[in-house]
């Protein structure tokens, strides 16, 4: 999606399109520093995901990936697509819930593949515009690997504009999750002197995201009452003033689905099936957390490559398997699918998408 991408200048006009240089024998060499070790994607990583915490997975991943041309030594751009797909394989399998990854890595690849294939950047020279080589290219990329953590922040600038709209005056907005994006639109709309609302946050004990968000919306001066999973249907029935319930997302499925915080396709049934007034439920979401991959029917999450415990077997009777289960989701972290029937928005820094709309976003920008 371009919205994620580094700046990319039009080509000129009548200029031929750059074809793929000639392939030549690829190594099988690990990439490596310029201090001679060894390039690990990995821990590359977890290093920049745990520098910043307003850095999405996402955006770690393309940022890994961005690093790993900085240590690449391919003469070509088959080359260079190898080595990418090796070693985003290579981070994709490190993690048992891949698809933020894979969404941003994904992204990253694309963009990479029609950098390399057609005149996406031009250089200045002598007054005219020239096609980049393979080489400038790369060094195009490196030269702005920051611009997809900025653009990405600034997204969720964007994204709180068009959040803040749905918040209105007098009313009581329920959410969940610890959502940096939400928090985001919840601060906008506090900021607005012709809003007065209220929140409803529920907590659960197990997510240190959603006490922070609890504190900045406090501190912000807002109303925040908090409860646990428990009450959210009583809550629901006897709230009147709830018209919004509100939730962030780690991925956006191609068909509009959300992949999010365990107890979130809970929240949007009850949404739609408590009775007690109109409430909408709406998704806050970054393009580049788009993932193209399609669920079947109604899946179970490990379907879609989550490696979590799936209670559907009974494969575990009488084993309680804790947080320190070998490459499995902590029971924290753990996600669930909310099919796009039960979710009436998603709030891009486009704009406000219905879900039967993504399948286009992802011809257009993926």
């Amino acid at each position: 999606m371009a919205t994620d991408s580094p700046s990319k200048p039009g080509a000129t006009a009548g200029s031929a399109p750059q074809q793929l240089p000639v392939r030549t024998n690829s190594s099988s060499d690990t990439p490596q520093r310029e201090n001679g070790a060894a390039f690990d994607i990995v821990r590359t990583y977890r290093e920049l995901l745990n520098s910043d915490r307003d850095l999405t997975m996402g955006v770690a991943a393309i940022e890994s990936l961005i690093e790993l041309l900085r240590v690449t030594s391919s003469s070509t751009a088959m080359e260079l697509v190898e080595i990418v797909k090796k070693e985003k394989a290579k981070l994709i399998a490190s993690v048992p819930n891949p698809l933020p990854l894979l969404a941003g890595a994904d992204l990253f690849e694309q963009y990479l593949l029609r950098s390399l294939r057609g005149p996406t950047a031009t250089a200045t020279g002598s007054g005219t515009d020239r096609v980049l080589s393979f080489e400038e290219t790369r060094q195009h990329l490196l030269d702005n690997k920051d611009l997809f953590a900025q653009r990405a922040k600034a997204d969720r600038d964007s994204i709180a504009i068009w959040g803040s709209r749905y918040v209105s005056d007098g009313r009581v907005v329920l959410t969940a999750g610890g959502s940096r994006t939400v928090t985001k639109i919840l601060l906008r709309a506090a900021a607005d002197p012709s809003k007065h609302f209220k929140v409803i946050y529920i907590v659960d004990g197990h997510n240190k995201r959603s006490d922070v968000a609890v504190s900045q919306l406090r501190e912000a001066g807002l109303e925040v009452e908090t409860i646990s999973p428990h009450k959210v249907a009583y809550v629901l029935g006897n709230q009147k003033q709830i018209n919004l319930v509100l939730v962030g997302t780690e991925v956006v499925m191609q068909n509009g689905g959300i992949i999010s915080g365990m107890g979130t396709a809970q929240l949007a049934h009850l949404t739609k099936t408590v009775k007690g007034g109109i409430k909408r439920f709406y998704v806050a979401a970054e393009t580049h957390k788009i993932c193209r991959k399609t669920p079947i029917a109604y899946p179970m999450v490990n379907r879609v490559g989550v490696n979590q415990k799936d209670i559907s077997k009974f494969d575990n009777i009488g084993v309680d398997l804790g947080p320190e289960a070998a490459g499995m989701v902590a029971e924290p972290d753990e996600v669930d699918y909310t099919d796009p029937e039960l979710i009436d928005g998603i709030i891009t820094e486009q704009g406000v998408k219905m879900t039967s709309q993504i399948w286009e976003m992802v011809d257009n920008y993926i």
